[in-house]
């Protein structure tokens, strides 16, 4: 693990194996942790980069800054602190939303992009995408209310997360795939100062994350080669319209037997996926 300081920032970060460049961004309520079993199946062909978002685990937790055009900022000057000038992006839930910005800013540096239950908030023509204060789930709503998560969940990050992990309605279909070691490893990121406030300043961005969206594809789509992929028990392609509006080659799979947290349920089956794209 390095920390690397940028302006603004630091963000803790993992850098295995060699070749080309991939970059792996978390979700919400994850941090980089979430790679653990896809990385070594990546390691032996390309050089991964594995970040704790700016706001979760070990990486700074600011007063601001989570609107998704701001942190696709932070991980592109971390990809060029790092010397790689092209890279392979990969975003699983809020980490999708920040890879969008990141493509429609710096599409040049990207050599594939690869949404993985994740979708652009504010685009679409589907349930989730008209309602992009909400993308589907409860819990949305509730990240986004000023102070009340930071109220109720003190001392309470646990069970909350057991919650999202193991009872919601998009949670895990492989119930064993973050069993309680993991588990109280998102809690102690969860509960250390400040960070419930800022990983739900990533909810708390949404507005401003829609007009940018919208800004960014009506200044035309993104070229990059794009890739959906979908969990049969998870959110599945249900955002896949908000991806076809805003990308210009886009292509989609499934991931049976899966739930909403991919990269632990069915590691190996999503490297095999992405490789096969890399390669083909």
């Amino acid at each position: 693990m390095a920390r690397i300081r940028l302006p603004g920032c630091v963000v803790e970060c993992a850098v295995a194996g060699d070749g080309p460049a991939v970059l792996l961004l978390h979700g919400w309520p994850q941090t980089g942790y979430a790679w653990r079993h896809v990385v070594p199946l990546l390691a032996d062909r390309y050089t991964v980069v594995v970040p704790d978002l700016p706001g979760f685990g070990a990486s700074s937790r600011m007063t601001g800054g989570y609107d998704k055009r701001s942190v696709a900022e932070v991980v592109h000057r971390l990809m060029t602190s790092l010397g790689f000038g092209r890279y392979h992006v990969v975003g699983h839930d809020v980490g999708g939303q920040v890879a969008y910005p990141l493509a429609a800013l710096h599409g040049d540096a990207l050599l594939s992009l690869t949404f993985v239950e994740a979708g652009i908030p504010g685009l679409g023509d589907s349930h989730a995408a008209a309602n992009p204060l909400t993308g589907g789930s409860w819990h949305f709503g509730f990240n986004m209310v000023p102070d009340l998560p930071e109220f109720l969940l003190a001392g309470r990050e646990r069970g909350y997360l057991e919650f999202m992990f193991r009872r919601d309605s998009i949670g895990l279909y492989v119930t064993d795939a973050i069993d309680d070691v993991d588990l109280d490893t998102y809690a102690r990121a969860l509960a250390a100062p400040g960070a419930v406030r800022a990983t739900m300043g990533y909810y708390r961005a949404l507005p401003q994350d829609i007009e940018d969206n919208r800004a960014f594809r009506a200044a035309g789509p993104v070229t990059v080669s794009t890739m959906v992929v979908g969990a049969r028990y998870g959110v599945g392609l249900g955002w896949l319209d908000t991806v076809e509006a805003a990308a210009s080659d886009v292509s989609s799979c499934w991931v049976e037997d899966c739930g909403h947290y991919v990269p632990e349920e069915r590691p190996a089956e999503l490297a095999g996926i992405l490789v096969e794209r890399w390669e083909s």
